[in-house]
């Protein structure tokens, strides 16, 4: 590894917050059916890394207890599935069990930090607590510390990355 790859938290590379579901009960009727986007855990989940659909949404005053997330964001589960990561291709809210990490483009590229929470998830997993439910905090995130390289390399290595994963997919969608 490069000298020039500095130990960095991840919070110091961009916005980094909870999701908000402020209302309860949660499943407040009056907050669902409008035209925001609402991606939960398992959108995250089952998204292979870009969030290009979702299953749910928020109306005005779902929006109005949240908060939209711009395209390009980092969706980080941290209950049920944790450490489950994906990019938004979309703006979309999320729910408070959803991390959004939106990187300082002077500082991050996020399909880097995407690919970085990939190979560190049981790392980040190793933090979690809970019996019935595991959960990880944010504040625990905010403190996790990772070798980070200068905006070129990020980028190069996320370049590269996403052109096998671009491949990977091709010759999935070619074996179905």
């Amino acid at each position: 590894m490069s000298s020039e790859w500095r130990i960095q938290k991840i919070s110091s590379l961009g916005e980094f917050e909870r999701g908000k579901s402020k209302h309860r009960p949660r499943d407040a009727a009056h907050l669902y059916g409008g035209s925001y986007p609402f991606i939960q855990t398992g959108d995250v989940t089952n998204s292979d890394g870009r969030i290009t659909s979702f299953r749910q949404t928020y109306s005005e005053a779902g929006l109005a207890q949240s908060r939209l997330w711009p395209a390009g964001t980092l969706a980080i589960t941290i209950a049920a599935n944790i450490a489950e990561t994906a990019i938004l291709t979309f703006p979309a809210c999320f729910p408070d069990s959803v991390v959004g990490f939106t990187a300082d483009p002077k500082k991050a590229d996020v399909r880097f930090i995407e690919y970085l929470f990939q190979a560190v998830r049981k790392q980040v997993k190793s933090h979690a607590y809970g019996s019935a439910q595991e959960n990880i905090n944010l504040e625990v995130l905010r403190k996790l510390e990772f070798p980070i390289p200068p905006l070129s390399v990020q980028t190069e290595i996320a370049n590269y990355l996403s052109v096998l994963d671009d491949r990977i997919t091709l010759l999935r969608e070619t074996n179905a």
